[in-house]
């Protein structure tokens, strides 16, 4: 299932990963990370160090879970625009054409419940600096999930019919 979280106050902004992540943090660790699409501000530009991997100009960013999980455990990061694909294996090797995107991909309207890759466990997309949009094959990060974002609706395709 696809579940958005737009016009809250249950997030600071969106998408701070860790906040939206903290449910099954465990469970995020575990995984393989890609980033794609992705552009953020540094809200603590005083802090020094473990933001080395984010660059503007790479079309693709590998993270293990541990590896992120420090990164936005420790530092304050708004991402407006992202994808980040969690694996439970290695990230599969993808042609620049095959990274996932949220900038102007109607797919993510009009089919919201395929995954933009089909081989990841979870999805996060933050999309224009307003909305979250979580996908999950794992019903209990789901579950874990929905207990802290109870603003979180099902995302349908009539929902933004206007993308």
């Amino acid at each position: 299932m696809t579940l958005i979280l737009e016009n809250t106050k249950q997030v600071e902004f969106h998408t701070d990963l860790y906040e939206i992540i903290e449910p099954f943090e465990k469970e995020f660790s575990e995984l393989n990370w890609l980033l794609t699409n992705q552009d953020y501000r540094i809200l603590d530009f005083d802090q020094k160090g473990g933001i080395e991997k984010l660059n503007f100009e790479s079309d693709r960013i590998t993270f293990s879970g541990i590896e992120l999980l420090e990164i936005i455990r420790n530092r304050k990061i708004d991402f407006i625009w992202c994808v980040f694909c969690g694996f439970k294996n290695d990230i599969p090797k993808l042609k620049k054409s095959e990274l996932p995107y949220a900038d102007l991909n109607s797919d993510i309207w009009n089919k919201p419940n395929e995954f933009l890759n089909e081989q990841s466990e979870i999805e996060i997309i933050s999309f224009d600096g307003t909305s979250t949009i979580f996908k999950t094959k794992i019903k209990e990060i789901e579950n874990k999930f929905r207990e802290k974002f109870t603003d979180a609706i099902e995302l349908k395709k009539t929902l933004h019919n206007n993308v």
